[in-house]
């Protein structure tokens, strides 16, 4: 019953990872947009947008944050893998195991120190200088997105499921 409700969470937590994934495209969408609207202003009305660079900023750094869950639920991050590959099974599971150890701490590293310049951000109704927008929202993507993969490797390292990468495939069959 247990392995059941972690496996429908693990699909749920997929579909969440997706829809982040969707909308880093459609951040980095946008970037291109304002990018090609200022270059337009600025060679027909003498002058760009005045807020392309700090929403270029936001959107981009939003944009690396949304793709984050999809790279962690395709196991898609960077690896070294030369002392996996020298392992038998057991050795790689127990590798992975400490690899997912590591990846929670470090989420729940980032998350202790990110939730109070979250609060802080939101408390203060902190703004960006040129167009003004509010911060708050921009970076709770920061922390809801590493909870998201947190979550993840959690789920997977409960569920033991094979979250290998094509290249982890490949050579596991030869």
């Amino acid at each position: 019953m247990f392995l059941a409700l972690a496996t429908r969470l693990e699909r749920l937590l997929v579909h969440a990872s997706r829809l982040c994934a969707v909308l880093a495209a459609s951040s980095l969408f946008m970037i291109v947009g304002i990018i090609v609207v200022s270059v337009v202003m600025r060679r027909v009305a003498g002058s760009p947008l005045y807020y392309t660079e700090e929403l270029v900023g936001l959107l981009l750094s939003t944009s690396l944050f949304l793709a984050l869950p999809m790279v962690t639920a395709q196991a898609s991050h960077v690896r070294v893998t030369f002392l996996a590959n020298f392992l038998p099974a057991r050795g790689r599971t127990a590798l992975a195991l400490f690899a997912a150890l590591v990846m929670l701490a470090f989420c729940g590293w980032f998350l202790v120190d990110a939730i109070p310049w979250l609060e802080f951000a939101f408390k203060r109704n902190i703004k960006s200088e040129a167009a003004s927008l509010r911060l708050g929202p921009w970076m709770a993507v920061l922390p809801l997105s590493v909870a998201l993969c947190a979550l993840l490797v959690l789920v997977r390292a409960i569920t033991g499921s094979d979250n290998n990468t094509p290249h982890d495939q490949a050579r596991d069959a030869t």
